[in-house]
């Protein structure tokens, strides 16, 4: 995955970017992620009922750290990768919530996607949901084992998750949604994808956009991964809450950088926006650096922050029109997200930092 300067190539290069990707977008999709919403909103109260805890997001819902962050956009990208926040060199203000996958909270030793969600302030640009009072930020989530990778659109992948809640059918229920081949070909991917996952710190995984962005007149798929010198996590037991005790061990060590990295479209067959399943296999290039500051995860005003940043809302659609998100998946997040993230009743989206006063931490 080593960056390659596309510029250098000749217009006609099979990987050079390309701006001829479109969207397909069906007629009922609205009345169809509409009901995909509602279903995503009942099963948080399902799972507050069954934990007896608080309402929680509907997917990422354990939360192992929330921090402050720099999120530096590198000064000798080409002319084409210059675009939306990415147009000029600068450091933003950020803020980075790592997670499990799942809607309930389970042991980290469990089986199931991670993630990273990074929430850049100062984005300008015209933003792409309204509301926002004086907030101009940028959000991007990722995730590793992701189960999106492995369906190829939101049916798809609505299917998987009815599917999902009663293991002993599982591949039966699946097979009826999606038909024999795909449920087969799913299956497979979740189990080589997220069921074989052995994660033993968030700071080592590998996160991906899975779904693409634009990129200023491009479209993109993001990836981010730790920066070369990011040591291997250490042997350790594995308790209920060990990736969250190995990032504050790293934390409490030393700053942790992770590189930002994009793909761009060239072509519907090898780089389609619509079918989240299939691979881009694209150059990558790294356009930025996530920075996350030493820290004490255990101290109180540590643990205020991190309460804080739990309690905002972060969405792909949290964009400037630049960024703005791409295909049937990132339309159905449109709805999905503001709908859980209203249920939930979350926290503003923050102008600028600190999140908390200045005079706690």
């Amino acid at each position: 995955m080593t960056a390659v300067d596309f510029a250098a190539l000749p217009q006609s290069a099979p990987t050079f970017p390309s701006t001829a990707w479109r969207e397909l977008i069906e007629a009922d999709e609205q009345t169809l992620f509409q009901g995909f919403a509602r279903e995503i909103m009942a099963q948080q109260k399902a799972a507050m009922a069954e934990t007896g805890g608080p309402l929680r997001r509907g997917f990422h819902a354990k939360l192992h750290a929330g921090l402050i962050a720099e999120f530096e956009v590198l000064n000798d990208l080409p002319g084409y990768a210059r675009h939306g926040v990415f147009r000029a060199s600068r450091v933003f203000p950020a803020v980075v919530r790592f997670s499990n996958g799942e809607p309930t909270p389970h042991p980290d030793k469990h089986h199931e996607p991670r993630g990273i969600a990074i929430k850049l302030m100062g984005a300008s640009g015209r933003r792409l949901l309204p509301g926002g009072g004086d907030a101009v930020t940028q959000d991007f989530l990722a995730t590793s084992h992701s189960v999106t990778s492995t369906v190829r659109n939101v049916r798809q992948f609505m299917a998987f998750i009815r599917a999902s809640r009663n293991p002993w059918t599982m591949p039966f229920t699946l097979w009826r949604a999606v038909g024999l081949r795909e449920s087969l070909r799913i299956l497979k991917a979740v189990v080589r994808t997220v069921v074989l996952s052995r994660v033993r710190s968030v700071v080592t995984e590998q996160y991906s956009g899975t779904a693409p962005i634009k990129f200023g007149p491009y479209a993109v798929k993001f990836t981010v991964r730790p920066a070369e010198g990011i040591g291997t996590a250490t042997r350790r037991d594995l308790t209920r809450d060990f990736l969250r005790e190995e990032l504050a061990d790293r934390l409490r060590k030393a700053d942790l950088v992770l590189d930002f990295l994009v793909q761009f479209y060239v072509d519907e067959s090898r780089t389609p926006i619509e079918d989240t399943s299939i691979v881009w296999d694209t150059p990558f290039l790294k356009v930025a650096q996530l920075r996350i500051p030493g820290c004490d995860l255990d101290r109180p005003d540590t643990r205020k922050l991190s309460d804080a940043v739990d309690r905002l809302s972060f969405s792909p659609w949290h964009a400037i029109e630049d960024h703005r998100p791409l295909g049937n998946v990132m339309r159905a997040r449109r709805i999905a997200y503001e709908a859980s993230a209203t249920l939930r009743g979350h926290s503003p989206e923050p102008a600028g930092l600190p999140l908390i006063e200045p005079t706690s931490i």
